[in-house]
């Protein structure tokens, strides 16, 4: 158990997560992007926030900057890293994608960058709310705007998106990497700001 809760953090860790969710935007959406527009996008999402992150996470790790494994189980050692990835997202969104047409995923990634600065705040004050937790439930408005939408179907879509919420919410416990209180307030800080910029605006 304790393997395979380790293998769903890893394959679900904040870094891959928006890989994931371009990649699975446009699985969804590929009748209304031209193929070179979902692999550009796709590969620009795994650059940005999966290659450059861990590239320089091992620089830092090279110079003793860094203690912690790609986890980052030390709190005070959470700032950089979660700093560094405003910093990526907000590059991505209004430099690299500033004429591409995916509106709803510049959105999401807007709502995703607002949840990482609620959860840098946390850091400042010494809070280590799940960042795992927090980047899955970010999803949810995303897709259910897609499924409404695009009258996709909703009961395959968000059943697979709650199962792995559900799993790795699990494992976190599970791993004791969090309490349930910072897996509760993880969720709250990934979903809400989402469900806002996708519905209250």
């Amino acid at each position: 158990m304790n393997y395979a809760a380790k293998i769903i953090s890893y394959i679900f860790h904040p870094v891959l997560i928006p890989t994931i969710i371009t990649g699975c935007f446009y699985l969804l959406n590929a009748d209304f992007f031209i193929p070179l527009e979902q692999y550009l996008a796709t590969g620009q999402a795994f650059l940005m926030t999966f290659l450059l992150p861990v590239c320089i996470y091992f620089f830092l790790k090279s110079l003793g900057l860094l203690k912690s494994s790609v986890m980052v189980k030390n709190v005070q050692e959470r700032a950089a890293p979660v700093f560094l990835n405003i910093v990526i997202i907000n590059i991505l969104v209004f430099k690299v994608w500033e004429n591409a047409s995916n509106s709803a995923l510049k959105v999401f990634f807007i709502a995703y960058c607002i949840s990482y600065t609620l959860l840098f705040f946390g850091v400042l004050l010494k809070r280590k709310y799940s960042v795992h937790v927090a980047s899955v439930c970010s999803a949810i408005p995303l897709f259910i705007n897609q499924t409404t939408t695009y009258y996709l179907n909703p009961f395959i879509v968000l059943p697979i998106l709650l199962l792995i919420i559900g799993l790795v919410a699990s494992a976190r416990l599970y791993l004791r990497a969090h309490t349930n209180v910072e897996i509760i307030l993880g969720a709250l800080i990934g979903f809400v700001p989402s469900f806002i910029l996708f519905y209250k605006i």
